[in-house]
Protein backbone atom coordinates (compact mmCIF):
# COMPACT_ATOMS: atom_id res chain seq x y z
CA UNK A 1 0.00 0.00 0.00
CA UNK A 2 2.10 2.84 -1.24
CA UNK A 3 -1.08 5.67 -0.73
CA UNK A 4 -0.63 7.92 2.09
CA UNK A 5 -3.91 9.35 4.14
CA UNK A 6 -4.73 12.66 2.98
CA UNK A 7 -4.67 13.37 6.97
CA UNK A 8 -0.99 12.43 7.29
CA UNK A 9 0.13 14.67 4.65
CA UNK A 10 0.82 17.80 6.32
CA UNK A 11 2.71 16.17 9.69
CA UNK A 12 4.97 14.21 6.56
CA UNK A 13 6.09 17.27 5.35
CA UNK A 14 7.06 18.66 8.57
CA UNK A 15 8.85 15.71 9.85
CA UNK A 16 10.77 16.13 6.24
CA UNK A 17 11.75 19.71 7.27
CA UNK A 18 12.60 19.80 10.49
CA UNK A 19 14.25 15.96 11.05
CA UNK A 20 17.23 17.22 8.86
CA UNK A 21 17.66 20.20 11.35
CA UNK A 22 17.35 18.69 14.22
CA UNK A 23 19.89 15.86 12.89
CA UNK A 24 22.19 18.58 11.78
CA UNK A 25 22.19 20.53 14.97
CA UNK A 26 21.87 17.64 17.39
CA UNK A 27 25.03 16.02 15.28
CA UNK A 28 26.96 13.71 17.97
CA UNK A 29 29.26 10.92 17.75
CA UNK A 30 29.44 8.71 20.31
CA UNK A 31 32.81 6.60 20.70
CA UNK A 32 33.31 3.74 18.56
CA UNK A 33 35.57 0.72 18.92
CA UNK A 34 36.12 -2.00 16.19
CA UNK A 35 37.68 -5.10 17.31
CA UNK A 36 40.04 -6.91 14.66
CA UNK A 37 41.93 -9.79 15.92
CA UNK A 38 45.12 -10.34 14.74
CA UNK A 39 46.58 -13.82 15.39
CA UNK A 40 45.52 -16.50 17.61
CA UNK A 41 46.08 -14.47 21.13
CA UNK A 42 46.11 -10.53 20.20
CA UNK A 43 43.30 -8.08 19.23
CA UNK A 44 43.81 -4.70 18.02
CA UNK A 45 41.14 -2.02 18.81
CA UNK A 46 40.75 0.58 17.07
CA UNK A 47 39.08 3.44 18.19
CA UNK A 48 37.54 6.64 17.32
CA UNK A 49 36.75 8.74 20.65
CA UNK A 50 35.36 12.35 21.46
CA UNK A 51 39.11 12.58 23.12
CA UNK A 52 38.73 15.95 24.73
CA UNK A 53 35.80 14.77 26.79
CA UNK A 54 37.35 11.37 27.35
CA UNK A 55 40.49 12.96 28.72
CA UNK A 56 38.74 15.70 30.74
CA UNK A 57 36.24 12.58 32.68
CA UNK A 58 39.74 10.19 32.93
CA UNK A 59 41.85 12.86 34.32
CA UNK A 60 39.42 15.71 35.75
CA UNK A 61 35.55 14.40 36.11
CA UNK A 62 34.99 17.12 39.12
CA UNK A 63 36.69 19.70 37.17
CA UNK A 64 34.31 22.05 34.85
CA UNK A 65 34.85 20.85 31.26
CA UNK A 66 35.79 24.51 29.93
CA UNK A 67 38.13 24.92 33.27
CA UNK A 68 39.88 21.24 32.21
CA UNK A 69 40.33 22.05 28.34
CA UNK A 70 41.55 26.02 29.42
CA UNK A 71 44.57 24.57 31.95
CA UNK A 72 45.68 21.42 29.60
CA UNK A 73 45.73 23.00 26.83
CA UNK A 74 48.24 25.46 28.30
CA UNK A 75 50.32 22.89 29.55
CA UNK A 76 53.85 22.63 28.86
CA UNK A 77 54.46 19.67 26.96
CA UNK A 78 55.97 17.73 29.78
CA UNK A 79 52.93 18.31 31.73
CA UNK A 80 50.45 17.39 29.39
CA UNK A 81 52.69 14.26 27.73
CA UNK A 82 52.26 13.05 31.79
CA UNK A 83 48.64 13.74 31.80
CA UNK A 84 47.94 11.57 28.87
CA UNK A 85 50.16 8.70 29.91
CA UNK A 86 48.15 8.99 33.39
CA UNK A 87 44.82 8.53 31.21
CA UNK A 88 46.20 6.12 29.09
CA UNK A 89 47.11 3.91 31.80
CA UNK A 90 43.76 4.38 33.74
CA UNK A 91 42.21 3.48 30.58
CA UNK A 92 43.97 0.26 30.40
CA UNK A 93 43.68 -0.41 34.07
CA UNK A 94 39.95 0.03 33.42
CA UNK A 95 39.50 -1.36 29.79
CA UNK A 96 39.64 -5.43 29.49
CA UNK A 97 38.81 -8.95 28.48
CA UNK A 98 37.88 -11.67 30.98
CA UNK A 99 38.44 -14.99 29.26
CA UNK A 100 36.53 -18.00 30.14
CA UNK A 101 39.91 -19.60 32.27
CA UNK A 102 39.06 -16.56 34.89
CA UNK A 103 41.96 -14.92 33.19
CA UNK A 104 42.14 -10.85 32.04
CA UNK A 105 43.45 -9.70 29.24
CA UNK A 106 44.22 -5.62 29.90
CA UNK A 107 43.57 -3.41 27.16
CA UNK A 108 46.29 -1.99 26.71
CA UNK A 109 49.30 0.28 24.69
CA UNK A 110 46.99 3.03 23.73
CA UNK A 111 48.29 5.27 20.43
CA UNK A 112 47.04 8.46 20.73
CA UNK A 113 47.30 11.12 18.67
CA UNK A 114 50.42 13.09 18.79
CA UNK A 115 50.96 15.94 21.92
CA UNK A 116 50.16 18.95 19.08
CA UNK A 117 47.53 17.40 17.87
CA UNK A 118 45.93 17.00 20.80
CA UNK A 119 47.31 20.30 22.50
CA UNK A 120 45.00 21.67 19.18
CA UNK A 121 42.21 19.65 20.06
CA UNK A 122 41.63 21.20 23.72
CA UNK A 123 42.38 24.26 22.22
CA UNK A 124 39.61 24.19 19.59
CA UNK A 125 37.21 22.63 21.98
CA UNK A 126 37.77 25.30 24.71
CA UNK A 127 37.74 28.25 22.02
CA UNK A 128 34.22 26.53 20.72
CA UNK A 129 32.64 26.32 24.28
CA UNK A 130 33.21 30.03 24.11
CA UNK A 131 31.19 31.18 21.49
CA UNK A 132 27.36 32.19 22.22
CA UNK A 133 25.47 29.32 20.36
CA UNK A 134 22.39 27.45 21.13
CA UNK A 135 23.88 24.50 19.42
CA UNK A 136 26.07 22.10 21.34
CA UNK A 137 29.71 22.30 21.05
CA UNK A 138 31.06 19.68 18.85
CA UNK A 139 34.57 18.53 18.32
CA UNK A 140 35.93 16.00 15.33
CA UNK A 141 36.33 12.27 17.04
CA UNK A 142 39.97 11.49 16.85
CA UNK A 143 41.52 8.33 16.20
CA UNK A 144 43.23 6.03 18.82
CA UNK A 145 44.28 2.16 18.52
CA UNK A 146 44.80 -0.19 21.80
CA UNK A 147 46.24 -3.95 22.21
CA UNK A 148 45.21 -6.84 23.88
CA UNK A 149 47.29 -9.82 23.98
CA UNK A 150 46.56 -13.30 25.96
CA UNK A 151 48.89 -15.61 27.02
CA UNK A 152 46.81 -18.20 25.20
CA UNK A 153 44.34 -18.65 22.28
CA UNK A 154 40.64 -17.84 23.28
CA UNK A 155 37.23 -17.91 21.29
CA UNK A 156 35.38 -16.04 23.23
CA UNK A 157 35.55 -12.92 25.98
CA UNK A 158 34.09 -10.53 28.20
CA UNK A 159 34.46 -7.23 27.42
CA UNK A 160 34.11 -4.39 29.57
CA UNK A 161 35.76 -0.80 29.02
CA UNK A 162 36.40 2.37 31.48
CA UNK A 163 33.30 4.15 31.82
CA UNK A 164 35.05 7.11 30.24
CA UNK A 165 34.31 5.70 27.12
CA UNK A 166 30.27 5.39 27.91
CA UNK A 167 28.20 5.21 25.85
CA UNK A 168 30.78 3.17 23.24
CA UNK A 169 29.29 1.43 20.15
CA UNK A 170 31.72 -1.21 19.54
CA UNK A 171 31.45 -3.52 16.41
CA UNK A 172 33.62 -7.09 15.99
CA UNK A 173 32.88 -8.80 12.39
CA UNK A 174 29.15 -9.19 12.24
CA UNK A 175 28.29 -8.31 15.62
CA UNK A 176 27.52 -4.76 16.70
CA UNK A 177 26.24 -3.49 20.35
CA UNK A 178 26.47 -1.12 22.51
CA UNK A 179 28.41 -0.60 25.95
CA UNK A 180 26.51 1.66 28.55
CA UNK A 181 26.45 2.50 32.44
CA UNK A 182 23.58 0.15 32.34
CA UNK A 183 24.92 -2.60 30.17
CA UNK A 184 28.84 -2.50 30.82
CA UNK A 185 30.10 -5.51 29.59
CA UNK A 186 29.31 -7.92 26.92
CA UNK A 187 30.43 -11.76 25.46
CA UNK A 188 32.08 -10.88 22.40
CA UNK A 189 32.65 -14.62 20.26
CA UNK A 190 36.08 -14.31 18.13
CA UNK A 191 35.10 -17.07 16.47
Amino acid sequence: MTTILLSWRPWLVVLMLVCPLRALAGDVHYNQMDIQRDGRDRLVFSMSLNLTQLLHQVLTPQTPLADFLKVHSELSDKALQAAIDKASTQLGDKSFLLLPTGSKVSIRQWQLPPLVTLREALKAHAFLMEMPSAIPVHVPPMRVQALGHSKSPFSQAQLQVHKALHPLWVIQKQDQFWLTEQIPLAIVNFE
